[in-house]
């Protein structure tokens, strides 16, 4: 049966290595699927980090409406799924702009749902999937993905403290489950999935039917965004402190990164 699964995220928690496993195998999926990642959907995303961000109607209608007409540019047929993945529908990641959890999920993921619905019907089944992953785990890469993408200048300590709520993820998967109501909602951690045939890209292409010589034909995830030695860490802690302006600073971290 066609259906549309829709992973959301977390960040940090397998997703770019999840994305790449798709895109390298688009040669073998886009016959049984249509694939969005997030270049894609950027335009949409905006509003979504903007809404998790600001809150309100406002925002959220605007969310709604950016959302309805991307859908309504896709041509998925009679026949094909649809699989969207895109972490930053989940909102903003937390570190960012204040933001101490992903609490703009829920009504994100309603609303997406919602447009779904308006687009391709009532009746096309839509699954939800989020990656989790150990807390400590997970806070250590999202500190670090915060220190190299802005000017965070807190070392992890401090970091950790500041946000103590946002690896939390079981209150809003539970208030997700809760705001979307009967359309399903999974989740696995990113740890459970390493053994798996497609490493964390497995339980979503296990929600689709794909005949056995497809699934035959897939090749390996590689894993992406690998966190750095602490020792690099640390320069980039410093830079982040050091007082260049954004553009000269940008520059630094990224001849040191590569």
């Amino acid at each position: 049966m066609q259906q549309i699964v829709v992973h959301a995220g977390f960040h940090k928690t397998g997703t770019t290595t999840i994305q790449s496993f798709l895109m390298e195998n688009g040669k073998h999926l886009w016959p049984h699927m249509a694939l969005v990642m997030p270049a894609r959907i950027s335009e949409v995303t905006k509003f979504a980090t903007m809404h998790s961000v600001i809150g309100g109607p406002i925002s959220r209608d605007e969310f709604h409406f950016r959302m309805v007409e991307f859908l309504r540019s896709l041509d998925i047929g009679k026949k094909r799924h649809l699989c969207i993945s895109a972490e930053d529908l989940a909102g903003l990641l937390p570190g960012r702009s204040g933001k101490e959890t992903y609490a703009g999920c829920p009504a994100l993921m309603a609303t997406t749902r919602d447009a779904l619905r308006e687009v391709f019907g009532p009746d096309l089944p839509i699954t939800f999937y989020l990656s989790t992953r150990d807390p400590d785990r997970w806070l250590r890469s999202s500190y670090w993905q915060n220190l190299r993408s802005s000017p965070l200048k807190m070392d992890y300590a401090t970091f950790a403290e500041t946000y103590p709520d946002a690896a939390n993820f079981d209150p809003i998967i539970a208030q997700t489950r809760e705001a979307l109501g009967d359309t399903p909602l999974l989740t696995t951690a990113m740890e459970d999935t390493l053994s798996m045939r497609f490493g964390p890209a497995t339980p979503i292409i296990g929600l689709f039917a794909l005949p056995a010589e497809t699934l035959d034909a897939l090749t390996m995830p590689i894993s992406r965004n690998a966190s750095p030695s602490p020792e690099i860490i640390a320069e980039v802690l410093a830079l982040n402190r050091s007082g260049l302006d954004r553009d000269t600073l940008d520059a630094r971290k990224k001849a040191l990164l590569g």
